[in-house]
């Protein structure tokens, strides 16, 4: 009796099972070895397909570098509250000198009083700008006599590592662009319709030229199709055999094209 690899609904799988599903057929392949199969002019696309498919779904959904930015970001925020803090309160110190540092310095914080509320980027900028004006000769020695040498070090360390953050995560979404670019529908029918050509040849020598490697491998495929149909909540389609019973719903073939072979594909003679 000719055995025949059966159809199932591959289609109404997740991606993640698909390419599940296609790994243990590539383990099937290997076992009975693609020469034997008379496939082995499809193993290098239908790798590729997989390999794809295994890239959309281990996919990084989270960057490396969002707790180090939000981190550096907390320390700036909070850096920046003490020092235009301290330039406000400080204006009424009975100590005439931090007074007067104060009241130096609080008019020239004006522009930033609000940057911990900014985007990254502005506030990036705008911390930028007031260590810029902490670092004037006159306002540094003000900072100093307030107490707020070890606050403007501790900002410029956290601004310092948000900028190379930054960068990082401009490398990271560099880095993905690639994979983002690959349209998760096209390459999950890229490996359907490589898998479907596979059973389509398979099939076809299955009922010309059978061989005990051949018949081995449909016995084998046809226990994961039984277990993967039922992930994908259906049945596999056809009896399992070129001479048995029906093929199943006419939906089912047309939509997997598992088929039965009674001829070879075209362009392959098996040496007949």
């Amino acid at each position: 009796m000719t055995k025949q690899i059966k159809s199932f609904g591959m289609a109404k799988m997740t991606i993640g099972s698909c390419a599940d599903f296609h790994h243990q057929v590539m383990k099937h392949i290997e076992a009975a070895t693609p020469a034997a199969l008379h496939i082995s002019d499809k193993m290098t696309a239908y790798e590729a397909a997989i390999a794809t498919l295994d890239s959309i779904v281990n996919r990084q959904r989270a960057f490396v570098t969002t707790k180090t930015l939000a981190d550096a970001d907390d320390v700036r925020d909070r850096a920046v509250s003490v020092i235009i803090s301290a330039a406000r309160i400080f204006r009424k110190s009975p100590v005439a000198e931090q007074s007067e540092a104060a009241e130096l310095l609080h008019p020239q914080f004006s522009a930033y009083k609000d940057i911990t509320r900014h985007e990254y980027s502005k506030q990036t900028a705008e911390v930028r700008g007031l260590l810029a004006v902490l670092d004037q000769s006159e306002n540094k020695a003000a900072a100093a006599t307030l107490g707020l040498s070890g606050v403007v070090d501790a900002l410029r360390e956290a601004n310092a590592t948000f900028e190379e953050s930054t960068k990082a995560r401009t490398e990271e979404i560099s880095g993905r662009m690639a994979q983002s670019d690959v349209n998760s529908a096209d390459a999950l029918d890229a490996a359907n319709e490589l898998y479907k050509a596979i059973v389509l040849t398979v099939n076809a020598y299955a009922v010309v030229q059978p061989s005990d490697e051949i018949n081995a491998f449909v016995d084998a495929l046809n226990g994961t199709v039984e277990y993967y149909s039922r992930i994908a909540g259906g049945k596999p389609s056809g009896s399992g055999s070129a001479s048995g019973g029906g093929q199943g719903s006419d939906d089912d073939d047309e939509e997997e094209g598992g088929g039965q072979g009674g001829s070879l594909p075209e362009g392959e003679d098996g040496g007949l």
